[in-house]
């Protein structure tokens, strides 16, 4: 299972690509602008990245660039509804692996996807400590004193976040969002759920504390940070 970013602003594209590659088997996080793009990208590290050039808050391509000059060597994919040569030229001499112009079908989104991930990429930062408790995020196991714990996708994507920002508290609204999407409505408590999964693979590593904040979401805190 592959763990992939799409930067898109337009919430209908974004939703689609979103949809073809989960239900091809991949764990999906959209970032709507370069900043958001920039957040996700520092905190995880991604298999492959599908970039949009047009962004509210900036270029595309000084995202690529900037994932470069980082020494981030993950597949980037441009898909872009410019398809002058000139943009295809700037964006693949940015850094980008691939280009493909939208309207873009699934059966060739996939393909090439699919493409980018054999030919792969070396990610940075796959574990990640904090006090006793640690991330292997290539694993997708959570490191405790007793040794490596099996995490199940959802359980993994909501640790990562939380050891991502320690010591803040995580709004229910971003744990939403980053399980099911922007777009998934609940009125349930499936976050709740979810977040005790979290909760009781936490109680074997000491010092870790995973508090509820009344009416805004949970704070992870560690011993020592």
């Amino acid at each position: 299972m592959s763990h992939l970013l799409v930067v898109e602003h337009r919430t209908d594209i974004a939703d689609w690509v979103r949809r073809q590659l989960r239900e091809a088997g991949h764990v999906v996080d959209v970032a709507e602008t370069r900043l958001a793009a920039q957040q996700f990208a520092d905190a995880t590290p991604y298999h492959l990245a599908l970039v949009d050039l047009q962004l509210p808050d900036g270029s595309g391509i000084s995202f690529i660039r900037v994932l470069r000059a980082a020494g981030r060597v993950m597949p980037v994919l441009v898909l872009s509804g410019d398809g002058r040569e000139e943009a295809i030229v700037a964006a693949l001499d940015a850094g980008a692996d691939d280009y493909l112009v939208k309207p873009v079908s699934r059966a060739l989104l996939l393909a090439r996807v699919r493409a980018a991930l054999r030919r792969g990429g070396a990610t940075q930062m796959d574990v990640r400590h904090v006090g006793r408790l640690g991330v292997d995020r290539a694993a997708r196991q959570l490191i405790t004193p007793d040794g490596p714990v099996d995490l199940s996708t959802q359980e993994y994507l909501l640790l990562d976040l939380f050891v991502a920002r320690v010591g803040q508290v995580v709004p229910r609204s971003a744990l939403q969002e980053r399980l099911w999407g922007a777009t998934f409505e609940t009125y349930t408590n499936r976050v709740d759920t979810a977040v005790s999964r979290v909760r009781r693979r936490l109680a074997a590593v000491p010092g870790v504390r995973l508090a509820s904040v009344r009416g805004v979401g949970y704070r992870l805190t560690v011993a020592g940070e």
